[in-house]
């Protein structure tokens, strides 16, 4: 007999909770819908937390001292995309039902459609959503939907505001584009937007209109709205610390950057050069829910030859989607990670240093020793200059010994390398356009690799492949002050590993430097 809540979409709203017992309550209602096939919507809000996305890695997505010090805790959701920032007063829901036979991207369309036109139908206009999985009003940024597929069971989390709270938003997450000045908090301010004042009745009227928006969408004809019964606070209670984010023993990592999202590998090799243990993350969606966990097992204990037999008999096997990335990109980050093993050979430094690199290769054919024997300059970031040099704001150094920068200018004149001090991110787009206009054909640099990965699209644009290593210290992102670094005003100082950049920067050629 068929189960009499099938074709009906039950919601309700469980209330103001914390994050960990919201993630709690995901988890109960993809039970009961994957068990009893009954299409369940919940609304509710959440105490302040940072909720990760399903394959994110913290460390790249999080500012986790600034939580830490704030009791800001950080949970882990069941759905994909980026890191998200809650806190009271804003409407948040989670949706489960059947999977069917939708993409991700259909997914994601239907249900931003369905928000739309509930917010709609209460009388907002100009209401649209941008690809992947942002809601607009008026040009403004009204709120977010995220989905998952787990056990054949549909997950979307959706948030939109009732309020903003842009100066810890920006201070929590290392994901927006919008800087920690009060003239980047402005710019933020106006990039969001938020739902007026609602009385309790107005509030519930946008719910049911939400509710039955996404009811129609999802082709359930009828609604039942229930009370939503507390089951968490006094009958389970939540294991905060396996929600929360632990740090991992890691011996290389690195990153690449897809058009779906950044993908992050760790990874551990054995002493006959095989994969010992591996973790796969990024700010991305993929299907089945545990595909990473499925790739991380299928791989333990392969060589890097073995790899790609390995990884096209799981995906002829299984069923699967990467949303707007491909195996391809897996496989990219894979040969980086055993690319790092052999840099750490090579050059006799430890691994730790061998994931500073960072390999920006346009057409993805050469690695880090094709890059750098063929470039003939190295680009230096002034922040890396002490405070007190006066050549910290110039291009140019005087070689007085005592920073990293003039040691990297020595060993690099020494090899008949052009050197040169990037003063600010317009400085950057300048030199690099000239570079590629005089011929260079590869380059050096030293930056921060979360300078990297937010302005990628400066070095893709200049279209030259690049051996790039991650600076250490105190960078603009931890201390929260990428507006003053970009512009050319940062205050504190980085640092250069001076052994490793000098063994790179002798990799070069001297064929190409005529």
């Amino acid at each position: 007999m068929a189960n009499k809540f099938m074709n009906k979409l039950t919601w309700g709203d469980s209330g103001l909770r914390n994050g960990a017992d919201n993630i709690v309550l995901d988890s109960q209602q993809i039970i009961v819908t994957r068990t009893d096939h009954m299409p369940l919507l919940r609304f509710y809000e959440s105490t302040q937390t940072v909720a990760l996305g399903a394959n994110e890695d913290a460390r790249f997505a999080v500012r986790s001292t600034y939580c830490q010090t704030r009791s800001i805790p950080i949970v882990r959701r069941l759905t994909g995309g980026g890191t998200s920032y809650l806190y009271h007063k804003q409407i948040s829901l989670s949706l489960t039902l059947p999977a069917q036979h939708l993409s991700i991207e259909q997914w994601l369309d239907t249900i931003c459609m369905a928000v739309c036109c509930g917010l709609y139908n209460s009388g907002y206009e100009n209401i649209n959503f941008t690809r992947p999985n942002d809601i607009y009003e008026n040009g403004q940024k009204l709120g977010s939907v995220y989905v998952g597929v787990l056990d054949n069971v549909l997950i979307a989390n959706a948030t939109l505001y009732r309020s903003l709270d842009i100066n810890t938003m920006l201070r929590a997450l290392r994901v927006p584009k919008e800087k920690l000045t009060p003239e980047g908090m402005r710019t933020a301010s106006h990039h969001f937007t938020t739902l007026p004042s609602l009385s309790s009745a107005d509030l519930l009227h946008l719910k049911e209109s939400l509710a039955q928006s996404i009811a129609l969408s999802c082709n359930l004809p009828t609604l039942m709205q229930i009370p939503w019964v507390n089951t968490t606070s006094q009958t389970y209670l939540c294991d905060h610390n396996n929600l929360t984010e632990n740090a991992h023993e890691i011996t290389y990592s690195g990153f690449t950057i897809t058009s779906g999202g950044v993908l992050h590998g760790r990874i551990q090799l054995d002493t006959n050069i095989r994969i010992s243990s591996l973790h796969l993350n990024g700010n991305v969606y993929i299907r089945p829910y545990n595909l990473f966990r499925k790739i991380e097992s299928v791989l333990r204990g392969a060589a890097e030859g073995e790899i790609m037999q390995r990884m096209d008999n799981l995906f002829y096997e299984n069923q699967w989607e990467l949303y707007r990335f491909t195996p391809q990109d897996i496989m990219v980050l894979l040969r980086r990670l055993f690319e790092q093993h052999r840099i750490a050979a090579k050059l006799s430094i430890a691994p730790s240093a061998a994931s500073s690199f960072m390999i920006h290769d346009p057409d993805g054919t050469l690695d880090a020793f094709d890059i750098a024997a063929k470039a003939d300059t190295v680009l230096v970031p002034y922040c890396a200059k002490p405070t007190w040099c006066k050549w910290r704001h110039n291009d140019g150094c005087s070689q007085c010994g005592k920073c990293d920068v003039g040691q990297v200018y020595k060993i690099a004149r020494e090899q008949g390398l052009q050197v040169t001090t990037i003063n600010n991110f317009e400085h950057l787009e300048i030199t690099l356009k000239a570079l590629n206009e005089r011929g260079t054909k590869a380059y050096l640099g030293m930056c921060c690799n979360n300078f990297y990965i937010k302005r990628e699209y400066a070095f893709r644009s200049a279209n030259m492949p690049a051996l790039l290593l991650d600076i250490s210290g105190a960078n603009c992102y931890d201390l929260m002050q990428e507006q003053s670094a970009y512009s050319g005003e940062f205050s504190a100082e980085s640092s250069i590993d001076i052994e490793v950049a000098e063994k790179v920067i002798k990799l070069v050629r001297p064929e190409s430097l005529q």
